[in-house]
């Protein structure tokens, strides 16, 4: 028998859609929802036949379960078979799993196996039990996001805060790094004025005839110094061949001209000229028939060569120094200013002012400066010397060289100035790209309201016996070794959000944040490097709740976090 022929609800169908399978006007016959057949009776509804493409004409039974439909969409109901579950959520489930003796838990009423041939299968009625377990879990969960949500809120605040903190650093960085390129440029102007005004004082000591001089006096001390240096080693030469043969010498097989020469150089060795004590000494063991090898006497230092040798107060160093020195450098800046307003004496009187510590014992130099330059400044003050002469002598006194030729030291100091300002300019540069960096709107990385900056670098972990697994939001996921033996392993670091599905939006919904995909980790011994993929739910805290290794080198980590309580 048709349930249609004792019920205006077949079954099976939802009460939303009885119209679809109300009596038409004035006939016993009804259609198949596609609209494939027409004129069937209503007791073709439900009699374990399948008469409608659409498998529309039995929702009640599995007679159409051998049907694929997933592919027609003409259907104005869903296929399948509908459960009620009063006191519960209503559902739909398979065609094919109505009457097949078993208790489907989406149909906690037993509808689907309500009119089973075989009388042994019972589904009983559970909603209301399942319905209150489920409204007790979703109230647990609602107090969850509650909970997690007042965080999020928090964290929301915090990072307000923070970029409002940010914006206002950003301001004054922009404001530094205005105020520091002017001061780039005007040290750099600086500069090429110094340049100018030292190189025209350079360009007066090199026409000098003085300068010339200087430099050809160098020259012939280099000369000197490599023919003097060429001299001594010749003579070094020379002395070790007398003394071979003044130790070798024996006079019972030398003629008189070698014993005179030996006797000679004996004598000049000890630096006394060969006095007549050493030829007497000579002839009375010649005399004395002492045919005793000389050889085995010792020879003793040769006074004359170390003092021919003895460099004195000009040593070679020193020489050298002062034959390498440039020639700019010797010749005193104050008699060439730049403005040529000094005339020679004065220039002479300055040379004595500014030398003077070069008069003085070396302890006494650092003291004699401070008060040198008050009186300096006083001079310059009253006119009685230029100004730019004390700047020389300031220019004595920090210059350092530097290339082939010593750079001034007013364009060192100027250099020096502008090194400092670019530097400067460069740090505020870089702190001002790292702010503007931290404040970017993005809310497929920070969220709709950035409230996942908050926690950038937080780190949560569990221990899971053998190993401790840390992960670090927007950071490093850490494999750590509990028994003290294999150290940490790094399971990669955060590269992006990865949305469970496609057509989530960041701005919308916040499962596009429900999963992490790190990176990049340790490489696995004859595998592939190590990553992890971190599913994230709503929690009130941040908690790591489970980790697993689901394939070789891949690691599942779940974990619970309130910005994810939308």
């Amino acid at each position: 028998a048709s349930l249609a022929a004792t019920s205006s609800l077949p079954r099976g169908v939802e009460p939303a859609h009885a119209h679809l399978y109300a009596r038409q006007a004035g006939s016993d016959t009804w259609s198949c929802l596609d609209g494939s057949l027409t004129g069937l009776p209503l007791s073709a509804i439900n009699d374990d036949y399948c008469d409608c493409p659409d498998g529309s004409d039995e929702p009640g039974t599995p007679a159409c379960s051998g049907l694929n439909l997933n592919a027609s969409s003409s259907s104005p109901r869903p296929h399948g078979f509908y459960c009620a579950n009063t006191g519960h959520i209503p559902s739909y489930i398979l065609s094919s799993r109505v009457n097949d003796g078993i208790c489907d838990p989406e149909c906690c009423d037993g509808s689907d196996e309500a009119t089973n041939p075989d009388s042994s299968v019972s589904c009983p009625n559970i909603c209301a039990k399942v319905g209150k377990e489920h409204r007790k879990r979703l109230a647990e969960a609602e107090n969850i996001r509650r909970a997690g949500s007042k965080v999020r809120a928090g964290y929301i605040a915090q990072t307000k805060k923070k970029m409002a903190e940010a914006e206002s650093e950003i301001a004054r960085l922009e404001i530094e790094v205005q105020v520091a390129k002017e001061v780039e440029e005007r040290k750099r102007q600086e500069l090429e004025r110094a340049e100018k005004v030292d190189q025209a004082v350079a360009e007066q000591k090199r026409a000098s005839p003085l300068y010339a001089t200087i430099k050809e006096h160098q020259e012939a001390m280099s000369v000197l110094q490599s023919r003097e240096n060429e001299l001594k080693d010749e003579l070094r030469k020379l002395a070790s061949l007398l003394d071979d043969l003044s130790t070798g010498y024996n006079p019972n097989y030398q003629d008189m001209a070698v014993k005179g020469a030996v006797m000679a150089y004996r004598a000049w060795r000890k630096g006394d000229g060969g006095g007549p004590a050493d030829n007497e000494e000579e002839a009375a063991t010649e005399e004395g028939g002492d045919t005793k090898d000389s050889s085995a006497a010792p020879i003793g230092e040769n006074v004359r060569l170390n003092g021919l040798l003895d460099q004195g107060e000009w040593t070679t160093r020193r020489i050298e120094d002062l034959a390498n020195k440039e020639a700019l450098d010797l010749l005193d800046d104050s008699m060439f200013t730049a403005g040529g307003d000094a005339d020679d004496e004065s220039a002479d009187e300055d040379n004595i002012l500014f030398r003077l510590r070069e008069y003085l014992p070396d302890p006494l130099t650092s003291l004699i400066d401070g008060s040198l330059d008050q009186l300096l400044s006083l001079l310059v003050k009253t006119h009685l010397i230029p100004r730019s002469a004390l700047a020389h002598r300031k220019k004595r006194r920090l210059g350092t060289p530097s290339g082939d030729e010593p750079e001034p030291a007013s364009v060192t100091a100027a250099r020096r100035q502008l090194n400092d300002a670019s530097n400067h300019l460069n740090e505020l540069e870089n702190d001002l790209a790292h702010k503007q960096e931290d404040v970017g709107v993005d809310a497929s990385r920070w969220g709709p309201e950035s409230e996942w900056r908050a926690l950038k670098d937080v780190c949560i972990e569990k221990d899971m016996g053998e190993y401790t697994y840390e992960v670090c939001f927007f950071g490093q996921a850490t494999q750590k070794a509990n028994r003290g033996h294999g150290g940490n392993v790094s399971l990669g670091r955060f590269d992006k959000f990865e949305p469970l599905k496609e057509g989530l939006s960041p701005e919308t919904d916040a499962q596009f944040f429900g999963r992490q995909v790190f990176n990049r980790g340790q490489r696995c011994w004859n595998g592939p490097e190590r990553s992890a993929i971190v599913y994230g739910e709503c929690g009130a805290k941040n908690e790591v709740l489970e980790v697993a290794e689901a394939e070789k080198c891949i690691y599942e980590v779940k974990v619970t976090t309130p910005a994810l309580c939308w």
